[in-house]
């Protein structure tokens, strides 16, 4: 899966999305029923639930980035080192 994180437009740009007849600046399509805003104010493509069993690389912008690991019972668990915010 791609990181939807670049393909975001900020709230106070949703004009934008608008001028752009509903689509964001790479081509997404803005769903108006089913949309998602990130903890930096950017409107982006609801992710998929649940997420597909794998590592992922994650960072919120902290000192820290860890890996998400999901398991195919759905559980998950962060590498060491990681905190919850």
């Amino acid at each position: 899966k791609t990181d939807p994180g670049p393909r975001g437009v900020y709230l106070k740009d949703y004009d934008d999305i608008v001028k752009n007849s509903m689509r964001g600046p790479d081509g997404w399509k803005f769903d108006t029923n089913d949309w998602w805003v990130e903890e930096h104010g950017l409107i982006m493509p609801a992710p998929e639930f649940p997420m597909a069993a794998g590592r992922y690389v994650v960072t919120g912008g902290r000192d820290v980035t860890t890996v998400l690991s999901i398991l195919e019972d759905g559980s998950w668990k962060l590498e060491p080192g990681a905190v919850l915010y």
